[in-house]
């Protein structure tokens, strides 16, 4: 009789536990399938870190090789001679062979500026107050600005082109300079600047690659330059606006020419001249 009592007793109880075991599992698969649903917004927090790579101020270059990743407004062309950063290092002139030939060159003295004519360091003049404006260029001497012979001589190969090696940072006051746009405005004196090309180098040290270091890299094909428009001599207006993409550079190559397509009574078709070039860091619109 006692066996069977307790036979009686046990089994109930063990049915209990039993019962309460499934449940315990059951309520702890859930709690599995929630940590998974945890683990399904790690990946997403993962997908954020591909998104961290910011570029602030919009120009295409990612902010940690932006030397201004908050933007700025400023001509990352501005002289020493009108109180910035950028010199001419170097001018030459090429027939259409490619040979160097430097009789092209009208002016090459490197250490007359802003109120001189026709000498090299004048194309980086642009002065107060549109010194930084993409629309508008200011000279105090009208006629500064690089200029070379624009016609070949008999025997000569054209067209003849007109270099410039400009150091963008040669006060040690930057590393680099980012742009993304060119502005090209004309002189009007005798002679103009039909066709520009723009080049980059990744040399970032204080000696300035030759204009014909095989490190150059053109960010630009030979791109049309517009009459722009004269004001009074001094101010110009109406430049020629070339997009280069996003670029981060020290050394900035320039060549020009002056196909004659310009010519009438301030272009006798006998000089390419070169008045003013700004480049700038533009915001993609929102």
């Amino acid at each position: 009789m006692k066996n069977w009592y307790w036979i009686f007793m046990v089994l109930p109880l063990a049915l209990a536990v039993q019962g309460c075991t499934d449940s315990d599992d059951t309520n702890g698969g859930g709690s599995g399938g929630s940590a998974g649903t945890g683990g399904s917004a790690g990946a997403g927090g993962s997908g954020g870190t591909g998104g961290s790579v910011m570029d602030a101020d919009r120009d295409g270059i990612p902010d940690d090789e932006d030397p201004t990743p908050n933007g700025s407004t400023n001509n990352k062309l501005n002289g020493t001679n009108s109180g910035g950063a950028a010199t001419v290092v170097q001018t030459t002139a090429t027939l259409g062979t490619g040979e160097e030939d430097v009789d092209y060159i009208y002016e090459s003295d490197l250490t007359l500026g802003c109120d001189d004519s026709w000498y090299p360091q004048g194309t980086l003049c642009d002065e107060p107050d549109t010194t930084d404006s993409p629309t508008t260029s200011t000279k105090t001497e009208p006629d500064s600005g690089a200029t070379w012979y624009a016609a070949p001589d008999p025997g000569d190969e054209g067209p003849i082109t007109g270099f410039l090696v400009v150091d963008a940072c040669s006060d040690a006051s930057c590393e680099a300079v980012d742009f993304n746009e060119a502005r090209v405005f004309q002189m009007f004196s005798d002679g103009k600047t039909t066709h520009l090309r723009i080049s980059i180098h990744a040399e970032r040290g204080d000696t300035a690659p030759a204009w014909d270091d095989a490190g150059w890299t053109t960010v630009t094909d030979f791109e049309t330059i517009g009459a722009g428009t004269n004001i009074d001599f001094f101010v110009v207006e109406g430049p020629a606006v070339i997009s280069t993409g996003p670029r981060v550079t020290r050394y900035v190559r320039l060549e020009a020419r002056n196909d004659g397509s310009l010519a009438g009574d301030d272009d006798d078709q006998s000089y390419t001249e070169f008045r003013s070039v700004k480049l700038f860091s533009v915001s993609a619109p929102e």
